[in-house]
């Protein structure tokens, strides 16, 4: 059985899909995409937190035993709403990968996400995200929770893990999207590559004219994976993260040791965040 979004919103019933149909490998029918027609007083949704998980690389068996340790404690967390997991799922786009990756998130009590990494995309480029696809179901979307508008960004240009571009049409998606966002509401974007203005490494080619469709927007968020390693920054009020990895076949980027995950609590429009290690 795939492991879709739509399986735990009918488990959950939680958050209201405003997803967009998928057509191609990870191209989208634009015309299909609904509008942010409600309009609730912005400011009166109740707190709540959520989790990212990034660059599993899972590969075996062994290798899920850290995300199985990670999954039993996000189902502790107090008012969680949902987990994203910010891609490089496998470490070389196998169904096997995924299906482990399928079997650890399945256990979780709330919704999960995800965007791909480059990781898993497969080295044929006719068929190159057919496995993520399988058990994710998308490689970007939008969803809101409380005031909150989360989009999942799929920042990749297949297999190339530095020096990306993200292609024009991903860009119009996201413009697009935003269209149809009360301008009032905050946002999260959620990439596997970063956008932090001061990166270590990696930070996408355009990542300045990506930051730029949102001029009007009340974006508040970045959170991103690919570089192993805690960062964090402010710039213009946007809060731009990325996350130390949590997989036993890679090591961070950054020289630490520590693997886990991060935990963002919202209230009202503020948030904040606290980096959650895993026993390797």
């Amino acid at each position: 059985m795939a492991f879709t979004r739509r399986q735990f919103f009918g488990f959950i019933g939680l958050i209201g899909l405003n997803s967009c149909a998928r057509t191609g490998l990870d191209k989208v029918d634009i015309s299909r995409l609904k509008p942010d027609i409600s309009v609730p007083r912005i400011g009166q949704s109740k707190k709540y937190s959520f989790v990212t998980i990034n660059d599993t690389h899972l590969t075996n068996a062994r290798s899920v035993a850290i995300v199985n340790r990670a999954v039993n404690d996000i189902n502790e967390i107090e008012d969680l709403a949902f987990v994203v997991a910010l891609g490089d799922i496998a470490n070389d786009a196998e169904v096997s990968a995924f299906r482990l990756a399928q079997q650890a998130f399945e256990r979780l009590e709330v919704p999960c996400w995800a965007v791909p990494g480059n990781h898993d995309y497969g080295s044929n480029p006719a068929t190159s995200l057919n496995n993520y696809l399988q058990y994710f179901e998308e490689a970007e979307w939008r969803e809101r929770r409380g005031d909150w508008v989360f989009i999942g960004f799929n920042s990749c240009d297949e297999q190339e893990y530095q020096d990306v571009m993200v292609p024009q049409y991903r860009l119009d998606w996201l413009a697009h999207e935003l269209e149809r966002i009360n301008p009032e509401r905050p946002i999260a974007l959620l990439t596997h590559h970063p956008l932090n203005p001061n990166t270590a490494r990696y930070r996408l080619v355009n990542a300045e004219d990506i930051l730029a469709l949102f001029e009007g927007h009340n974006l508040r968020l970045v959170s991103s994976g690919h570089f192993h390693g805690n960062q964090i920054e402010e710039r213009d009020g946007v809060l731009f993260m990325t996350t130390a990895c949590c997989a036993t076949t890679r090591d961070n980027m950054d020289g630490t040791p520590e693997k886990g995950y991060r935990v963002y609590h919202v209230d009202g429009e503020s948030i904040s965040h606290e980096f959650i290690t895993v026993q390797a």
